[in-house]
Order: structure tokens, then C-alpha cells, then sequence
């Protein structure tokens, strides 16, 4: 079975030990955050172990913000050779391709018919829990774009978020979409 970035992370820092681990919670709790994202309650970092800081990691900061921190921390406490490993073990974890067009093929489809999507997708709803329960979306974007009245403004609020976030955060909202309602997402490949 193929790695999560949840398992990719946890290992790293599984291979941290005590003393770095409780260097990599403290300095974890410093860094900047990006803008749109808030620091995770040092109440509940302090005395988390790997697993759950791992959680509160990807719960807080999704899939892959949550990778990029992790690498980052990692070099911050000249952690360098599980930085090096993690972002390894990261470039292997799967890359399975929507049905009806391949990963790369669907971020493109998805940039370009940002227009089609926003107005025709209906099931945004399942998306969005989806996505939140695989770690892509946090509480507060989910509650954020949940608060819109209409699919359309659902749908253009989750396309804002998604595409700020990179490759692998579009790659999983197309398998979310592709799954969710295929006919329509058939129609953009076809095109």
C-alpha cells in the first residue's frame, strides 16, 4: 500500500528521538505561518506525541503545507539527513490518476475550465468532505466555503483555496471530483 504524506512525516519523525522531537515541537510552534493558516495551541502541541503532533500538523496545516513545514522544521534544528529523507520518502507517495485523465492532465483541466467548473459542478458538498477527511482542506477553509449560499460560490471559493495550494492539492480535488460526479468531469476531458 502507498504512503500518505501523514506516514511520510510521522516516520521522520519517528526517527527524531526525545530531545529533537521536543527541539522540533518548540521550534514548530515559531515559525511564520502562511497567511490564511493559524498557529496550532501550544497547549496542545506540548505534550502531544509524534502521532498526534503529526495529526494536529495536517489537521492545522493540510497534506501538503504540513510537508513543507515538517522538511523546514527539520533544517531549522539541523535535523538535515531527515529533512533529505522526508522529502524522499514524500516524492514517493501516490501518484494514482484520475480516471479520465492523468494527474497532470487534470491540474491543467482544472486551470482551464475554472469558468465550467464553477458554474456546472453540483457536488460540491461531498467534495469538501472529502477532501477535509483526507487532510487537503482545514476546518476553517471547510466552514469558510461550507458558509457560501450557492454551489457556485461554493465551488469558486474551494477552486480559490485549491489553487493556491499546488499540484498535489489540485491532483486531490480532481480524484474528489472525478469521483463525485464523473459524467461532468468526463465533459471536460472530452472537450
Amino acid at each position: 500500500m502507498p504512503l500518505t504524506v501523514r506516514q511520510c512525516i510521522l516516520n521522520a519523525m519517528d526517527d527524531l528521538g526525545d530531545e529533537n522531537f521536543s527541539r522540533f515541537k518548540s521550534n514548530l510552534r515559531e515559525v511564520a505561518i502562511k497567511p490564511g493558516f493559524r498557529k496550532i495551541p501550544w497547549g496542545k502541541l506540548e505534550k502531544a506525541s509524534t502521532l498526534d503532533a503529526v495529526k494536529l500538523m495536517v489537521d492545522f496545516y493540510r497534506d501538503v503545507y504540513a510537508a513543507e513545514m515538517a522538511v523546514a522544521v527539520l533544517r531549522d534544528i539541523n535535523q538535515h539527513e531527515t529533512a533529505d529523507s522526508l522529502e524522499d520518502e514524500l516524492k514517493s507517495v501516490s501518484q494514482t490518476p484520475a480516471r479520465g485523465a492523468g494527474v497532470t492532465d487534470g491540474c491543467l483541466l482544472l486551470d482551464q475550465h475554472v469558468t465550467r467548473i464553477i458554474q456546472g459542478f453540483s457536488s460540491v458538498d461531498g467534495v469538501l468532505d472529502k477532501l477535509l477527511g483526507i487532510g487537503v482542506l482545514t476546518g476553517e477553509h471547510y466552514e469558510t466555503i461550507r458558509a457560501n449560499k450557492t454551489k457556485q460560490e461554493k465551488n469558486r471559493a474551494l477552486l480559490t483555496i485549491i489553487r493556491g495550494q499546488g499540484a498535489n492539492a489540485k491532483r486531490q480535488l480532481w480524484e474528489a471530483m472525478v469521483v463525485a460526479d464523473p459524467f461532468f468531469m468526463q465533459s471536460l476531458t472530452t472537450e
